[in-house]
C-alpha cells in the first residue's frame, strides 16, 4: 500500500497527512500558532511536536512554551506538556530508549522527560546548554551526549543531558551555526553555518573541527546520503539546495527550487529526497538523476516532515 507523510505546516499552524504518491490530504489536524519541529516515536505510534510560537528565530515572542502529544494512529492531541519558563521550543529529540529531549531557544536549556508516554507534568532533567541561542541539537543514541547549535555565538557546545554540574564544551564553527547532522559510528558531526555559508566536519572524539567546505547561499539545514557517501544542503536564501561528495566537500551538483527550501527527508531506500518548499509544495526528487518526479500542494510554510510505513493509513480509515 501506499506510504504517507506527516507534514508540519508552520504558517497553517496545523499537522497533516498525504499519501506520498497521489498527494490526496489524508487528515489536518489543527495545533497552536506556529508549531515547528517534530519527532516521532519509533512504533511510529506518537509524535511529539514544539510549540514554538513565532514564525521565525529573527521574529519576537515567548508564546510558545509546550509539547503537544500526537496520537498519530487517531490523527489527535492526546496531550500537552508545559514548558513552564522554557519558551520557545525548537529542538526535539528521542533517544534509544525513547526518552524526549526538547532544547529551549529561550532558557538556554535541554529539558528531557524520561517517559514521555506518562501524559503527566514536569520534567526530569534541565541542563543548560551554554551558548547563546540554542536552536537545534544532535544527540548520541544513548543520549549522553548533546551537540547544540548556537546562532547567537557562533559555536556548537558539548554537554551532557543527565550531569549540569560539568560546563559545556565550545566548539567555534563559523556565523549562525544551525544544520547539524550526526555520524554517531564514524565519529562525525556535520554542521552548517548559515552567515558563514560553510560546512564544518567536526570530529566527535577530538571535538575539533577536522576541515570546512564552502557552499551556495545560506545552508540552513544538512543532511547525509549514506547509498552515495554524499551530503546534501537546503540553501534557504540561496533557493536552492546541493549535492556535496562527503570526502572532499566538492559540489557535486545545485538544483534551484521554485521557492526558498525549508526542509528535506530522505526514504528509507535513499532512493528518493523530499523537499518541502516556501510555495506550498512539497516535491521529490531522485537523488541519483535529480529530477523531480512528484509535486503535490501542502499548507502554508511546509516543514518537518516524517514517511510513515507502508499501509499507515488503514489506521485513519478503520477509525469511526
Amino acid at each position: 500500500m501506499p506510504q504517507s507523510m506527516m507534514l508540519i505546516e508552520k504558517c497553517s499552524h496545523s499537522v497533516s497527512w498525504y499519501d506520498i504518491e497521489t498527494g490526496a490530504l489524508q487528515g489536518r489536524l489543527g495545533l497552536p500558532e506556529y508549531p515547528h519541529e517534530f519527532v516521532v516515536d519509533d512504533d511510529f505510534h506518537f509524535a511529539y511536536v514544539g510549540h514554538y510560537g513565532v514564525i521565525n528565530s529573527g521574529a519576537e515572542g515567548t508564546d510558545g512554551r509546550s509539547v503537544v502529544v500526537i496520537d498519530i494512529r487517531k490523527q489527535d492531541i492526546v496531550h500537552t506538556y508545559d514548558l513552564g519558563e522554557h519558551a520557545r521550543p525548537h529542538g526535539i529529540g528521542l533517544d534509544q530508549a525513547g526518552r524526549l529531549y526538547v532544547l529551549s531557544e529561550w532558557s538556554g536549556h535541554l529539558l528531557v522527560k524520561e517517559n514521555p508516554r506518562a501524559f503527566d507534568q514536569g520534567w526530569d532533567h534541565i541542563t543548560p546548554v551554554g551558548g547563546d541561542k540554542p536552536h537545534l541539537f544532535a544527540l548520541t543514541r544513548d543520549g549522553r551526549t548533546a551537540y547544540s547549535m548556537n546562532l547567537n555565538s557562533g559555536d556548537v557546545t558539548v554537554f551532557d543531558p543527565y550531569d549540569a554540574s560539568v560546563s559545556p564544551k565550545s566548539i567555534k564553527t563559523g556565523n549562525k551555526p544551525e544544520g547539524r547532522c550526526l555520524r554517531e559510528d564514524a565519529g562525525i558531526l556535520y554542521t552548517s553555518q548559515r552567515i558563514s555559508n560553510t560546512v564544518a566536519v567536526i570530529d566527535t572524539a577530538t571535538l575539533a573541527v577536522k576541515r570546512t567546505f564552502t557552499t551556495p547561499n545560506d545552508p540552513c539545514r544538512i543532511y547525509y546520503d549514506s547509498r552515495r557517501n554524499r551530503l546534501v544542503t537546503m540553501n534557504h536564501h540561496g533557493g536552492s539546495f546541493s549535492v556535496f561528495d562527503e570526502a572532499s566537500g566538492e559540489m557535486l551538483h545545485e538544483q534551484k527550487t521554485p521557492a526558498n527550501p525549508l526542509a528535506l527527508c530522505i526514504d528509507d531506500e535513499a532512493s528518493f529526497a523530499y523537499i518541502a518548499i516556501d510555495c506550498e509544495q512539497v516535491q521529490r526528487f531522485n537523488l541519483d538523476t535529480f529530477e523531480v518526479v512528484q509535486t503535490f500542494e501542502t499548507g502554508k510554510e511546509p516543514d518537518v516532515m516524517v514517511i510513515l510505513p507502508d499501509g499507515f493509513s488503514e489506521h485513519w480509515e478503520n477509525k469511526s
